[in-house]
């Protein structure tokens, strides 16, 4: 064999090799991808555009930028309150006290729901939420939303995972 086929055939194998070990590194996904996003009702002076509900068909005006994101989702999980299930939303530490700082100064606004660029769902702001939890009723149908509470879960614990990743 002569040089240049074999450093050819070398290379090819290497490259082989790494995008093997690249590809099985990769963790399997078993979820469908649900990535959540909470806009504010527009305060009147910035408006990005407006949010309309599946079932209801309200249409409420956003802020330009999201809240709070997929990032700052610990937990996911349905619950039962006064509209019937509901998704409830535990924040981490840091995005809990800006949820409490930011619903202090918005009480009588709304917090959209969006999933996967969808709105889902509003809840108006009464007092501020000090807990880090923001509860939902979101317009789907009941039967899918502990699958859809454990996908936005997973979502969001994989992608903060990888983000310390990548920030080590």
């Amino acid at each position: 064999m002569s040089l240049p086929r074999l450093f050819t055939a070398c290379l090819v194998l290497v490259f082989a090799f790494t995008a093997g070990a690249c590809a099985s590194s990769k963790k399997k996904k078993d979820y469908e991808t649900a990535v959540v996003r909470f806009m504010f009702e527009s305060n009147g002076r910035e408006v990005a555009g407006t949010a309309r509900l599946p079932r209801s068909g309200t249409v409420i005006s956003i802020a330009p930028k999201a809240q709070f994101t997929e990032y700052d989702i610990k937990r996911c999980g349905v619950v039962q309150n006064e509209f019937g299930p509901s998704l409830m939303f535990e924040l981490t530490a840091e995005a809990a006290k800006d949820l409490f700082r930011t619903t202090a100064t918005s009480q009588g606004r709304r917090i959209v729901t969006v999933i996967n660029g969808r709105p889902v769902g509003a809840a108006r702001i009464n007092a501020p939420l000090g807990q880090g939890i923001i509860v939902t009723y979101v317009e789907l149908d009941d039967a899918d939303l502990e699958k859809l509470a454990k996908d936005i879960t997973r979502t969001s614990e994989d992608l903060r995972e990888e983000l310390e990743k990548k920030t080590q």
